[in-house]
């Protein structure tokens, strides 16, 4: 029989449908805005007429978060929650036990990149490297909730610090034990510097009070930087500079639909391996605490 998944949220939950579709599951979306095609206004009254779920994929604004991964819960086997999780580890701690027969998980799709081993294997050779996702002008409409931090958490360093940091722990075996040389977040632009953007729209009339530069170097070897609006370059890449100071680049580009196909069919298949969990959850707490303590 094929798996049943529930996605909620039509923005990035459009790609999960598609890759959920690919993989042979029936999925059933929703959305408070019925016009985005969803199949449902309401978690409820999906739960209400499909019951049990394999897979829930929520894909919501990060303030809704926790409260809809409470309610789809006790129907729902795997919980995927997309980043940053939830408001602080303690949460994500709180609800991994409290609903002990569901399985969670923070989207880490980079983590299943189809090269990880290559790039793993360049990291262990290269005396230095960068994990960069830094954007010209590209913070997500100025003035919404993703720049208001009591609903967002907080900027760059909720948005797009989390994919780093899963690339980081991904290429590193020793990812638990290294320390936090220096770390910052930093607001560097105000709303009214803020005319255009590449992603959403500005609305002027809006909040903006968060981070938009974000930067943590592990060591003297790992050092993580994301940026919203640089204004003079665009650099989404991992750069390993070797001992002879040459230096070997990977591009990241848009994660591809495949490694989203991968994590969730590792997870459907592992649904009853205590290990990976514990990994899961392990590694979900620790970038919690991460950008939680910026």
């Amino acid at each position: 029989m094929s798996k049943r998944s529930l996605v909620i949220g039509m923005g990035i939950g459009n790609l999960y449908k598609d890759v959920l579709t690919k993989l042979g599951h029936r999925v059933v979306t929703v959305d408070r805005d019925i016009s985005k095609g969803a199949d449902f206004d309401s978690v409820d009254k999906a739960l209400l007429i499909h019951g049990l779920f394999d897979t829930a994929h929520i894909c919501t604004p990060n303030f809704t978060h926790f409260e809809i991964a409470t309610r789809v819960s006790p129907h729902s086997k795997i919980v995927f929650i997309e980043k940053p999780g939830v408001a602080t580890s303690d949460t994500w701690t709180k609800l991994v036990t409290e609903f002990r027969q569901t399985r969670f998980i923070m989207v880490k799709n980079n983590m299943w990149r189809n090269n990880i081993a290559e790039l793993v294997e360049l990291a262990s050779k290269a005396r230095t490297v960068k994990i960069n996702w830094i954007r010209k002008n590209c913070i997500p409409s100025p003035g919404s909730w993703f720049t208001t931090k009591k609903l967002a958490f907080g900027g760059v360093s909720r948005d797009l610090m989390p994919h780093l940091l899963s690339l980081y722990v991904a290429m590193n075996p020793d990812w638990n034990k290294e320390q936090v040389n220096s770390q910052a977040a930093l607001m560097q632009w105000a709303l009214k510097d803020i005319e255009s953007t590449d992603y959403g729209v500005v609305n002027p009339n809006g909040t903006y009070d968060v981070d938009d530069v974000c930067v943590i170097n592990f060591g003297n070897k790992w050092k993580l930087e994301a940026n919203w609006r640089s204004m003079d370059k665009e650099d989404s890449s991992i750069e390993f500079i070797m001992e002879d100071n040459s230096v070997e680049r990977f591009e990241l580009g848009w994660c591809p639909e495949e490694a989203y196909e991968s994590m969730i069919k590792d997870a459907v298949s592992n649904v009853d391996n205590y290990q990976f969990w514990l990994d899961q959850f392990d590694i979900d707490s620790w970038i919690h605490e991460r950008i939680e303590n910026l």
